[in-house]
């Protein structure tokens, strides 16, 4: 969930998966719009040079943003929804796609195992991501990810409950919705009118 500023107001993720989630919960909003849209091309193109995943220089063009687009997708798709099911098999070609595009790699270092891109660019930037997502996964750290349960919200957040039970990205907001109007469905029912 953005603030206006644009700011991800999530907890994050645990160590270098909150890269991935802080690029799943990119989204505008639109006057009149019912929930999130989709981000626009300076919104991840801004995104990727903040991040030092693209460079200044580096030319960021519709096609970009179209494959940009469709990774987000396909990552929200392999995130547990609440009674959703996992990832089309366009989803995880989406994120096959990526990899190829970005030339993924594995490498052995001192910093542990890595998946490495070869090309640059804003391939290799999607790639980077994509390789973080493939490593959580490994780990078992993916697990944690889940989408809010709010009507009109899409972010990501991870789950630091106990029993892995959380079902909003943030209490204050989305719980906090979902608790008034559970009340006011309650109240409306016990109404003799």
């Amino acid at each position: 969930m953005f603030d206006i500023g644009g700011h991800d107001r999530t907890a994050p993720a645990p160590g270098e998966l909150e890269l991935v989630q802080r690029f799943m919960n990119l989204h505008e909003h639109g006057p009149g719009a019912a929930g999130d849209l989709p981000p626009s091309r300076e919104l991840l193109e801004d995104f990727l040079r903040r991040r030092g995943l693209l460079a200044d220089d580096t030319p960021f063009t519709d096609a970009d943003r179209e494959a940009a687009l469709e990774l987000h997708r396909a990552l929200h798709a392999k995130v547990p929804a609440p009674g959703g099911a996992g990832p089309a098999d366009r989803d995880v070609a989406a994120i096959d796609q990526a990899v190829r595009r970005a030339g993924l790699h594995p490498q052995f270092g001192p910093g542990g195992p890595a998946l490495v891109p070869t090309e640059g660019g804003v391939a290799g930037a999607l790639g980077q991501i994509v390789a973080v997502a493939f490593l959580a996964d490994l780990e078992g750290t993916w697990e944690g990810l889940k989408g809010c349960a709010g009507d009109d919200c899409n972010a990501v957040f991870f789950d630091r409950s106990k029993n892995h039970s959380g079902r909003w990205c943030s209490m204050s907001t989305c719980g906090n919705r979902a608790k008034v109007r559970a009340w006011r469905e309650r109240r409306r029912a016990d109404d003799p009118a």
